[in-house]
C-alpha cells in the first residue's frame, strides 16, 4: 500500500520531532509498505489565476501560465535515515490548483492520504469531496482536548474534518468521548493506542542498589502542559521522607519552564538532587528510563502518552496526573493522581507510596508486551484495507 501522510515526523535538522509518528513511518516500510511524508501537512495551492479572466486580466493569466510552464515549482523530494530505518519527505507541496495536486496524487500511485493531527487534515475534506481522494485522520490530543463548545468556528472546521473522513482514529476513549462531547457521530471511529519501539525498551535487570537510593525521572520538554514547574517541589516533598531521592529531567534543553524550574531547585538548595539531561534521539530514552526508579507524569492535560507505556516496558510503575487519556496508559501499573487543590502534596505523597511497596518490574513490562508499534500499525493497517476495499467497491 502507498501512503501520503500529511504530518510532522523526523528531519535531519530535528531528528527528535514527534517520534510517535516517526515510529509509526518506520514499522509501515518494515510491514512492506510505502509511505511519503508531507511535513506539517504543508500543501499550497496557489490558484489566482484559476479562474476565467477576461479583459485586461486576461494576457496576465496568459503570461502566468507561459512563465510556469518555463519556470515550474520543484517539489524536492528529501529522505531521513537513521539506525532504525528511513522515508522520505517534502518540506511542502507546491501547485497552482487541486487539480494539478490531484494529478500528482494520483500519478504518485497513492492509495489514501493519512492525516496525524485535526490541524494537517484542513484541505482533506475538499479533496476528498471534488477528487474523491480518500482519508484517515489521527486525533492525538493537542489538537483537540481544548477545544470547547465556545470555539464554534474551529469545532465546526473539526467536526467537518471528522465527519467526512473514511476513518478516525483516536489515541485514547477519552479523545473519542470528548470529540463525541463536541458533535462528533462517531460513526468512522476506531481508537487505537500509541505504542513503543521492543528493540529499545524493555526490561532489564538493574544492578543492586541501597534500600533508600530512588531515582525520580521526567521525560519531556518543560512546558507548561506538562506541568513540569511542580517537579522541584515534589522533590523536596519526597525527600522529607526518602532523604536519598533524586531527580532526572530528561528533555532539559527547550521548554519555557526550564529557567523557573532550575531557580526553584536553586531556592530549595537541591542542586545536587537534580539532573537536567538535554533531550536524546528516541532510541536512547531508554538507556535513561533503565536508570530510574519511577516515572512522573504530572500534565495537565494528554490525549495519551506514550512515555507512560514506554516506561512500562521498561519494568518502571509511573505515578501520573488524571486527567485526559493518561490513566489508559498507566492502567495498573501506577497512582493516577486527581486534579485538586493540594495536587502536588498528593502526587509527592503518591510517590513515596509507590516506592515504599515491592513492584514486580519484569510483570509490569510483560504487561504492556502487546502495545508495540508493530501490533499498532497493523491494526491501522486493517483500517487502510477496510478504506480502500470499499473505495474500490469490494
Amino acid at each position: 500500500m502507498t501512503i501520503l501522510y500529511f504530518a510532522p515526523a523526523a528531519t535531519p535538522q530535528n531528528p527528535s520531532m514527534c517520534p510517535f509518528v516517526t515510529q509509526r513511518v518506520f514499522e509501515l516500510q518494515r510491514q512492506g509498505h510505502s509511505v511519503t511524508v508531507l511535513q506539517y501537512g504543508n500543501l499550497i495551492i496557489k490558484n489566482r489565476f484559476e479562474t476565467k479572466r477576461t479583459g485586461l486580466l486576461k494576457p496576465l493569466a496568459i503570461a502566468y501560465k507561459v512563465a510556469k510552464s518555463f519556470f515550474p515549482k520543484k517539489n524536492k523530494l528529501k529522505k531521513f535515515e537513521n539506525e532504525s530505518g528511513s522515508f522520505y519527505y517534502y518540506d511542502s507541496l507546491s501547485f497552482c490548483s487541486y487539480s494539478a495536486f490531484y494529478k500528482w496524487y494520483a500519478k504518485n500511485g497513492f492509495d489514501l492520504i493519512h492525516a496525524h493531527f485535526l490541524w494537517f487534515s484542513k484541505p482533506l475534506p475538499l479533496l476528498k469531496h471534488d477528487f474523491g481522494i480518500p482519508y484517515a485522520v489521527t486525533v492525538h490530543g493537542s489538537d483537540m482536548h481544548e477545544l470547547t463548545p465556545y470555539d464554534k468556528e474551529n469545532v465546526e472546521e473539526m467536526l467537518e474534518i471528522l465527519n467526512n473522513a473514511d476513518r478516525c482514529i483516536f489515541i485514547s476513549k477519552y479523545l473519542l468521548e470528548h470529540a463525541k462531547w463536541l458533535g462528533y457521530n462517531t460513526l468512522n471511529a476506531s481508537v487505537i493506542y500509541n505504542g513503543f519501539n521492543g528493540r529499545y525498551f524493555y526490561f532489564q535487570k538493574r544492578e543492586s542498589k541501597t534500600a533508600d537510593e530512588h531515582v525520580l525521572g521526567f521525560v519531556g520538554h518543560p512546558i507548561f502542559i506538562k506541568r513540569a514547574d511542580v517537579l522541584p517541589e515534589v522533590l523536596n516533598l519526597v525527600r522529607k521522607k526518602l532523604p536519598n531521592a533524586r531527580l532526572m529531567i530528561l528533555g532539559s534543553d527547550e521548554g519555557d519552564l526550564l529557567p523557573y524550574i532550575k531557580l526553584k531547585v536553586c531556592q530549595l538548595n537541591l542542586q545536587n538532587a537534580v539532573d537536567f539531561i538535554p533531550a536524546v534521539p528516541p532510541e536512547q530514552v531508554a538507556d535513561y528510563m533503565k536508570k530510574m526508579d519511577v516515572l512522573l507524569f504530572p500534565s495537565r492535560n494528554d490525549g495519551f502518552g506514550c512515555v507512560a507505556i514506554e516506561a512500562q516496558a521498561c519494568g518502571l510503575g509511573v505515578v501520573a496526573s488524571a486527567n485526559g487519556g493518561i490513566p489508559e496508559a498507566v492502567r495498573k501499573n501506577g497512582i493516577c493522581v486527581q486534579e485538586s487543590e493540594n495536587f502536588v502534596t498528593d502526587f509527592a505523597d503518591s510517590v513515596v507510596s509507590w516506592l515504599k511497596k515491592e513492584h514486580d518490574a519484569q510483570k509490569i513490562a510483560e504487561s504492556v508486551k502487546d502495545y508495540t508499534w508493530e501490533n499498532c500499525v497493523k491494526k491501522e493497517c486493517e483500517v487502510y484495507k477496510a478504506i480502500v476495499m470499499y473505495r474500490r467497491g469490494g
